[in-house]
C-alpha cells in the first residue's frame, strides 16, 4: 500500500488549523505523515497542533502559497500526496476510498471527490454553491477542465511522481492547482473524482478564492486559450465555436487572432458575424466540416441541452476528443 503524505500550508489561521490537522491524522494508515508549512505566520499555529510522531511543522519566511507547497514537496518522500487546507477537513473514509481508485487505475495522476461547503457566518455565497454543486455532479472531471477548475484542491491524492514530472506547483498571476490540472492532462495523465464526499470546505471572506486576483474568473481564460491552442489545436486546424453571445465571443476573437481557421460560429440568431467568422443556426452543425468544436455558452442548463442536440446532431462525436464545453 503506498504511503501517503499531506500537505497542509497555513498562514495565520490557527483558529482552524488543529480541526484540519486531526482530521488528516485519523485518516493516516501506518507509515503515513502529516505536513504542516508555516507561511509565516503571526498567531502561532503549533499552539493547536497535537503532539503526534506522524506530524511534522516546517516553518520559512511569508512567501505565498506555491513556494509553501513546493517547500513541502521536497520535503516529502511519500508516493502519495494528499492536500488540504488549513481551513478545511477531510472527511472519514477519504484516503481509503482515493487510495484504492489510485491502485486500481495507473494512468490516472490525480483523484478528487465530492464536498461540502459550510460557511463561517451567514450563507454559502450563491456563487460558490453553484461552483461545488456543478464539481460534484462532474461525472468525469477531465469534461470540465476548460470551464472551470474540475478537482477542488484540498480533495485530491496526487502522485508525487507525476506531479514532478510536470514540474510542480508554478507561481504566477493565475490559479496554481488548475494550471497544475492542464499539465498533467496535457502530459498523458488522467484526472478523477470518487464518487463521494471527501472534504468540508469552509467559505470564509478572507479564502484566497474570494480575495486573491489569481483565482478570478478572468486569471483563468489565458491559461485555458494557451491550452487549447497548444493541446487541442496542435493537429486540428478547422475550428466550430457554438455561442456567439458574451461567453463564445472571446473566444471567436482570439481564436481569430491566433490565425486558427474557425469555419463558422452557431448560435440561435445568424445573419451576422463575429470577427469575420460566419453564424449559422445550430442545425447547421449536421453539415459541417470541422475537426474540433467549442461549446462556449454561459447560460445556466444551456450545455446540458447542446450535449443532448450533438448527440441526436452527430452522435459520432465524443465530448473530451471531438468536442469541449469551454468558459
Amino acid at each position: 500500500m503506498d504511503r501517503v503524505g499531506w500537505l497542509i500550508p497555513v498562514r495565520d489561521a490557527a483558529r482552524w488549523l488543529g480541526e484540519a490537522v486531526r482530521s488528516a491524522l485519523d485518516e493516516c494508515a501506518p507509515g503515513d505523515e502529516v505536513l504542516v508549512v508555516d507561511d509565516g505566520s503571526r498567531d502561532d499555529p503549533l499552539s493547536v497542533l497535537p503532539a503526534d510522531p506522524r506530524l511534522r511543522v516546517l516553518h520559512q519566511p511569508p512567501l505565498g502559497i506555491v513556494a509553501a507547497m513546493e517547500h513541502g514537496r521536497a520535503a516529502l518522500t511519500t508516493p502519495l500526496l494528499a492536500r488540504l487546507d488549513a481551513d478545511d477537513v477531510a472527511l472519514p473514509g477519504r484516503i481509503a476510498a482515493q487510495r484504492a481508485f489510485l491502485a486500481a487505475n495507473p494512468g490516472v495522476a490525480a483523484v478528487g471527490g465530492r464536498a461540502r461547503m459550510r460557511a463561517d457566518s451567514g450563507e454559502v455565497p450563491e456563487g460558490m454553491r453553484v461552483y461545488t454543486e456543478w464539481v460534484n455532479g462532474l461525472a468525469e472531471p477531465r469534461t470540465g477542465l476548460l470551464v472551470e477548475s474540475p478537482l477542488f484542491h484540498p480533495a485530491v491524492l496526487m502522485r508525487a511522481t507525476a506531479v514532478e514530472a510536470v514540474g510542480g506547483y508554478r507561481d504566477g498571476a493565475f490559479p496554481e492547482d488548475y494550471d497544475l490540472w492542464l499539465r498533467l492532462v496535457e502530459a498523458g495523465y488522467g484526472i478523477a473524482a470518487v464518487p463521494q464526499d471527501v472534504v468540508l470546505l469552509r467559505d470564509r471572506p478572507g479564502r484566497l478564492t474570494r480575495v486573491d486576483p489569481r483565482y478570478a474568473r478572468a486569471a483563468f481564460f489565458p491559461l485555458k486559450r494557451e491550452w487549447v491552442s497548444r493541446v487541442l489545436l496542435r493537429d486540428r486546424p478547422r475550428i466550430v465555436v457554438w455561442g456567439a453571445g458574451q461567453a463564445g465571443t472571446p473566444w471567436i476573437r482570439g481564436l481569430v487572432a491566433e490565425g486558427h481557421d474557425v469555419r463558422a460560429a452557431l448560435d440561435l440568431k445568424p445573419g451576422v458575424s463575429r470577427h469575420g467568422v460566419p453564424i449559422a443556426r445550430p442545425e447547421a452543425l449536421v453539415d459541417l466540416e470541422f475537426d474540433l468544436l467549442l461549446v462556449a455558452v454561459g447560460a445556466r442548463g444551456a450545455r446540458d441541452e447542446i450535449r443532448l442536440r450533438i448527440a441526436a446532431m452527430r452522435p459520432e462525436l465524443v465530448e473530451g476528443r471531438d468536442w469541449w464545453a469551454v468558459a
